[in-house]
């Protein structure tokens, strides 16, 4: 896989995390415009991430079905017809209904963006692939903020979506070029394996009933989904553990090498889109500095991860994958535990930033080089 079409599908990639950190900025002017509450407004957030949850185990199975790179085509061509209902949405349930769409399209890029990545790149090189690729991702998320505040401010916040579909043209047509191997345009079981519309409608049923408790726990809705979580969590691990080919393998999770990536990539995810929802918050409010300051300090830990996460994949292929992931997640937890003592002593000032930043980058530092051998 030349580098060429790596950034082919690393293009159609960054489109996901690039249109969830930039949208933050945005917000005030979309509360402005359909006259609705901040609550409300926090929907194209919380919507967008729990549709992907629940579109990602639908777009794994598809691309073992139908082949990762039609499903990764499909992804970008639909994540440009609903980035441009986004940007042209009379109202704001069609917005939220765009931001769903946009949702489920990611989820087939993101999956079949690795499978991509994974099949075409020679197992000696597969780290420093994965690196790279992991490289341009994080600068994505780092520059959101910058990128959807030049927007905002020079243009209008419905420019954001709009200009996401020509990237995405950009991406379809560098794979759609691209001509790869059996092991890419397929998967193991080309054209057999079925799809698990059970599994993956408990498991729907299951991520909305935890939405349901986490953002509206005192009203008739949020108790209902207080209800429906334990019933929902019973069937859902008592179907797919009976079914031939579950979307959700609970047995896998007696693997432990398995078990303890899903908790990394869980704890991983955790902390970027809580950095990006809580530091603007802590360095505008509680550290008085601006906004600026605090797309700077928020550098500390997409920027230095888009760094180490090359340097990580390398390792990898040198050492082995377990050497980088252990150092990696040991680096990340004592940034956290730093964290856990700075942010309740903290000043304010640009001095308090500045630290903030830095130990950010202790994280960053850690997540990268972690997150890329696979």
């Amino acid at each position: 896989m030349n580098r060429g079409h790596l950034l082919g599908v690393a293009s159609g990639a960054i489109l996901v995390p690039l249109n969830s950190t930039m949208l933050a900025v945005a917000l005030p002017r979309v509360m402005g415009d359909f006259d609705v509450s901040a609550s409300a407004v926090a929907t194209l957030v919380t919507i967008y991430l729990g549709a992907v949850v629940v579109a990602l185990p639908l777009a794994g199975a598809m691309g073992d079905r139908f082949g990762h790179r039609r499903i990764f085509l499909v992804g970008v061509i639909g994540f440009a017809l609903a980035s441009v209902l986004a940007a042209t949405a009379p109202s704001f349930v069609v917005l939220l209904v765009a931001r769903v769409l946009q949702a489920a399209c990611g989820s087939f890029i993101s999956t079949g963006s690795v499978a991509l990545v994974r099949a075409a790149a020679p197992e000696d090189q597969r780290g420093a692939a994965f690196g790279f690729f992991d490289m341009l991702v994080s600068t994505s998320a780092a520059i959101g903020p910058f990128v959807g505040g030049l927007i905002v401010g020079a243009l209008d916040w419905r420019w954001m979506f709009l200009l996401a579909a020509p990237v995405a043209g950009i991406a379809a047509l560098s794979v759609g070029l691209w001509r790869p191997g059996a092991t890419v345009t397929a998967g193991p079981e080309p054209g057999r394996r079925p799809i698990d519309f059970i599994g993956l409608a408990l498991f729907a049923g299951l991520l909305a009933s935890l939405l349901a408790v986490l953002l509206a726990s005192s009203s008739v809705i949020g108790l209902v989904g207080i209800a429906a979580l334990p019933i929902l969590l019973a069937g859902l691990a008592w179907f797919e553990s009976r079914t031939e080919h579950p979307a959700i393998d609970p047995r896998l999770f007696r693997r432990p090498g398995y078990a303890a990536a899903v908790a990394g990539v869980l704890g991983a995810t955790a902390i970027l889109h809580g950095t990006f929802i809580l530091v603007p918050l802590l360095v505008e409010r509680v550290l008085l500095a601006t906004p600026f300051i605090a797309g700077l300090v928020l550098l500390g830990v997409s920027g230095v991860s888009a760094v180490t996460a090359p340097l990580g994949g390398r390792a990898s292929d040198r050492v082995g994958r377990r050497a980088p992931v252990v150092v990696g997640s040991a680096i990340t937890a004592i940034g956290l535990g730093c964290l856990y003592f700075f942010v309740p002593a903290a000043s304010a000032g640009t001095g308090g930033a500045v630290v903030l930043g830095a130990l950010l980058a202790v994280v960053g530092g850690g997540f990268g080089a972690a997150g890329s051998p696979r």
